[in-house]
Order: structure tokens, then sequence, then C-alpha cells
């Protein structure tokens, strides 16, 4: 393939590295915001004896998906593993919680 062929073509798929490593980093900027969110609102909820499964759930499926998404795109078996796992876990997190809210 010739230069100005791959030029076409790179002009043709209307896609911006920049653009997705942004989104990218700022993904990462968002669940770390949402990770020290979780952390603080989870240590007052344990001081006051609440449940704190809700947020546990929340956090463990966020980050599950996450790492899912990356196995599907960059067929990292690491990503694929720990994806199961904190989704299994974050599964177990949610059921804790509705035994719980419906006084099972």
């Amino acid at each position: 393939m010739k230069k100005d062929e791959i030029l076409a073509k790179a002009h043709e798929e209307k896609t911006d590295e920049m653009e997705n490593f942004v989104q990218d980093k700022s993904m990462k900027w968002i669940f770390m915001a949402m990770f020290i969110c979780l952390c603080v609102f989870s240590y007052t909820r344990l001081e006051r004896d609440m449940q704190i499964e809700d947020y546990a759930a929340t956090l463990n499926i966020a980050a599950s998906v996450g790492l899912i998404y990356r196995y599907v795109k960059a067929k990292q078996r690491q990503n694929l593993i720990l994806g199961i796992i904190l989704g299994t876990v974050g599964i177990g997190f949610a059921v804790l919680y509705f035994l719980k809210y419906f006084g099972a």
C-alpha cells in the first residue's frame, strides 16, 4: 500500500486517535473518583452500622464491565479473569444487599 492510499484510508475512518486517548483517560479518572467517593461514603455508613453492600456491588460490577470490555477489545486474558472475579464478587454483594433489603 502506498502512502497516499494509507492516508486516504485513515481519513475515511474518521476516528481521531487523540479523542480516543482522551476518552480512555477520562474513564480512568471517572473510575478513580467513583472509587474514592464510594470508599468515603462506605466508611461513613460503616461508622453508623449501616450496610455498604450496595456500594461494594456498584464498584465491583462497574470495574468488571470495564475489564471485560478491555478483554473484548485487546484480548488480554488477565482482564477477563479479573473481570469475572470482580463481577462474581459484585453479584455476591448485590445478593447480600437484596437479602438484607427484603428482610430474608
